[in-house]
């Protein structure tokens, strides 16, 4: 069997056009890279003027481009970068506006993260956070809670800060072997019985009720019954449902939690954070939202300047599963999906978003040796499904990124693409396995040969690493989660994404967790071996983040022609103590040659009270649910959304 590798960082055309450049360069006798930067520089015009934007210092990223002081801007691209006076010069005659606003700061490439999630991160944010880790949030930190007593005292502190006595109490981010037990019977005694409680699991695949809270959603013990295999993942008595479970509450909890106000709310505040993270381009892959509210989403986020582009992929194991398993059906829909976008926010017209194992806050991956304490994992879509489902795309050229986080669902994933190799050899086909929580060496050099990208999260090392050394996995397979030295000497491109909520979307941080690989007690160090260097992280919030989205000719690095999308720190992120990138502040980003400074922070709340509630509810009609085999929250989300919309 032929299997062609693709083990590069940029396409072969751009490397054979470098050599060539070099050719030329050699034999004009040229010694400086300034010369050779001018090979890449575009005709002159006197159309517009051009903006000069000078910094202390300009980190390019790019294989060619001069490190300079100053970047020169025409028409949302790049134009030019050098010493400020060659470039006034070169530009005098075109009305040059030399901004030197940034003089004292450090230029960047935008910085990318080619995996998020702005709507699910829009419920979430209205939602009171306490987590185990620290988030630092547009609207104000919250520091993280780990320990039974002080998450139910944070708990409590929050239910008394609240004005109105029918206000429910929404909290995000509770997870059971940070926090200890919770159940319907603790809550009420110990957190309200007169107050609507929910909890909503870090995982989002899982919440919690407090008696108040059924009792507000109109819910009996009946409606949690004989309801097929979402009744068997439910628990009356605690108040407790997870997985298909969620089927059973969320029809009508949706009109509350994303009433009009809070998804608007929520829509805002997670343009705002997004922003905060200095990030100019992302990507949504697995975008289950309907069609109204995609639209909706859409004319939020762009009815004021957008900051950065967001590129959203359709989820194809739900298109799947609701076309019956007919794969040719699957690709047929995803073709009419991606046909509306708007200026910013669009539709991927050649990627599509597929599942392998659950969920890693859950301890759902599915793993070679199990767990210690005998639980089994998950399967989102089944080897043989994600096989069916992705063949389609695979033959009509598209880019599929695939969920992954047990090294049993990386084998199994990456039998896909070597049957798909055999039948259909592609090159540069750039299939992608995004999360990465577990693996093998052998697996990643496997990948190599199979011309495989790897998109990690760093951040699980950091927040689950030591607990998850303790609790199901155990120390020698969890202090090597998110490998990153064995997929960088595998020569496999690497990319780093917040996956947010389930990560911050702050792509420093996920710089600091690789670099550092420190546990959530910042004294540990976990799996040395795996750490990279600032240079190479850096790379995987950029130039290989960028190639990872398919867009590396359009951003990524400060090169002639593409967008003029950078960030703007305080300090060099890669000359900072390491242990402090966390911390480096980002004073500004600039899309498209437009600067957007960072705010500061804003406090934006929209409470919804008892009345308001049962306003809400007394307009819902609850409906029966046909399940799938696939067991992702994403899909429970997506029924939720669409009894939310049977209540306006």
């Amino acid at each position: 069997m032929f299997i062609p590798t693709r083990i590069r960082r940029f396409p072969l055309l751009f490397v054979m056009g470098l050599a060539a450049l070099a050719g030329i360069h050699a034999a004009h006798g040229a010694t400086g890279a300034a010369s050779l930067q001018e090979l890449f520089e575009g005709p002159e015009t006197a159309e517009k003027p051009v903006t000069i934007f000078v910094a202390r210092k300009i980190i390019t990223m790019s294989p060619v481009a001069v490190s300079g002081n100053a970047v020169a801007v025409k028409d949302g691209l790049i134009a030019a970068v050098g010493p400020v006076d060659a470039l006034q010069k070169k530009y005098q005659k075109e009305g040059v506006v030399v901004d030197r606003r940034f003089a004292d700061k450090v230029l960047t490439p935008g910085l990318i993260d080619p995996h998020m999630h702005l709507w699910l991160f829009a419920l979430v944010s209205n939602a009171k956070f306490i987590t185990p880790a620290d988030w630092s949030l547009p609207w104000g930190d919250e520091k993280g809670v780990t320990g039974h007593e002080a998450y139910m005292k944070r708990l409590k502190d929050y239910e008394e800060s609240l004005e109105d006595p029918d206000e429910l109490l929404f909290t995000w981010g509770y997870h059971q072997y940070f926090h200890g037990k919770i159940n319907r019977k603790i809550l009420d005694e110990q957190i309200s019985n007169t107050r609507p409680v929910i909890v909503w699991q870090r995982s989002v695949h899982e919440m919690y009720f407090n008696t108040k809270a059924l009792e507000l959603l109109g819910l009996k013990k009946s409606d949690w019954e004989n309801q097929g295999e979402a009744s068997t993942m439910a628990d009356w008595e605690a108040g407790h449902v997870w997985e298909k479970g969620l089927y059973l509450a969320v029809g009508k909890l949706f009109p509350i939690i994303a009433s009009p106000e809070k998804y608007k709310l929520g829509m805002e505040r997670a343009r705002d954070y997004v922003h905060a993270g200095g990030i100019t381009a992302c990507a949504d892959p697995g975008v289950q939202l309907t069609k109204e509210l995609t639209a909706s989403m859409i004319r939020i986020l762009e009815s004021s300047p957008l900051p950065f582009e967001y590129d959203l992929v359709p989820a194809g194991n739900s298109i799947y599963d609701n076309n019956g398993k007919n794969p040719v059906k699957t690709l047929e829909t995803v073709r009419e999906m991606v046909k509306h976008g708007g200026k910013h926010i669009k539709w991927a017209q050649d990627q599509i978003k597929l599942f392998a194992d659950g969920a890693v806050y859950s301890q759902l991956m599915q793993l070679k040796d199990g767990y210690l304490d005998g639980h089994k994992g998950e399967w989102i879509q089944t080897p043989k499904d994600l096989e069916n489902s992705a063949r389609p795309f695979w033959k009509a050229g598209y880019q599929i990124i695939v969920h992954v986080n047990g090294d049993l669902g990386m084998e199994k994933t990456l039998d896909v693409i070597d049957k798909f190799q055999t039948e259909y050899p592609r090159y540069d086909h750039r299939f992608r396995i995004d999360h990465f929580a577990f693996s093998q060496k052998d697996q990643l050099k496997r990948t190599a040969e199979l011309g495989g990208l790897i998109s990690s999260n760093p951040f699980y090392t950091y927040v689950l690493g030591e607990q998850y050394s303790k609790f199901g996995v155990g120390s020698k397979r969890a202090e090597v989660m998110a490998r990153g030295r064995t997929v960088l000497d595998n020569h496999i491109p690497l990319s780093f994404h917040s996956d947010s909520p389930m990560a911050p979307a702050r792509p420093t941080l996920l710089m600091w967790a690789a670099v550092n690989r420190l546990g959530l007690s910042e004294t540990k160090v976990l799996g040395p071996q795996e750490r990279i260097t600032p240079e190479e992280a850096f790379r995987a919030v950029t130039i290989d983040a960028a190639y990872a989205m398919g867009k590396e000719k359009e951003m990524g690095s400060i090169d002639i022609g593409k967008k003029a999308n950078f960030t703007v720190f305080e300090q060099n992120p890669l000359t900072i103590d390491p242990k402090k990138l966390k911390d480096v502040t980002i004073a500004a980003t600039v899309f498209e040659g437009k600067v957007y400074p960072i705010n500061t922070k804003k406090s934006m709340q929209v409470k919804v009270s008892e009345q308001v509630m049962k306003q809400l509810i007394a307009h819902h009609q609850a409906k029966g649910h046909e399940h799938g085999d696939a067991c992702i929250a994403n899909q429970i989300l997506q029924e939720g959304f669409k009894e939310m919309q049977s209540t306006r």
